[in-house]
């Protein structure tokens, strides 16, 4: 007869709702590093770029809080980034050219992990995904708040 102990423990391996979410993180994103691979980048150092782009000359602290990013994954990625040319540091945190190629580059190995992502994924755990809310807001969004504050 098992322990107390040990119904314990099989409930949390079985019920964790975070250790499913973690799982299916690694899932997630070995797809995306896979698909990118080629181009040099992860997924995270993609979101980064992204990011950096989306949100014009910032700083690491505010990609951080954009992305809900720990400080030292902030400074490691943006580090082998600045490395590749991607980014420039040199004035506050801004994408290079060579950055922006590499964002247009990306671009259809990224649309290919998201097709293998939900096709990896039952619907019903996909259409979840979706209706997280993004780390940037969407550029239309972006334009009318522009438009707002002039």
């Amino acid at each position: 007869m098992p322990s107390d102990v040990t119904r314990q423990a099989a409930e949390i391996a079985s019920d964790c709702m975070a250790s499913r979410v973690r799982r299916l993180e690694r899932q997630l994103t070995r797809i995306y590093d896979d698909a990118l691979r080629a181009h040099g980048l992860t997924g995270s150092q993609l979101a980064l770029l992204v990011a950096t782009q989306l949100m014009g000359k910032t700083s690491a602290a505010e990609v951080g809080r954009r992305l809900d990013l720990e400080k030292s994954t902030v400074s490691r990625n943006l580090a082998r980034l600045a490395s590749a040319g991607l980014i420039d540091v040199s004035d506050g945190l801004q994408i290079t050219p060579r950055g922006a190629a590499a964002i247009a580059a990306c671009h259809p190995a990224w649309r290919d992990a998201q097709r293998r992502a939900r096709k990896a994924l039952h619907p019903h755990e996909g259409r979840l995904i979706e209706k997280l809310p993004g780390h940037m807001p969407r550029l239309q969004d972006r334009e009318q708040d522009r438009e707002k504050h002039r």
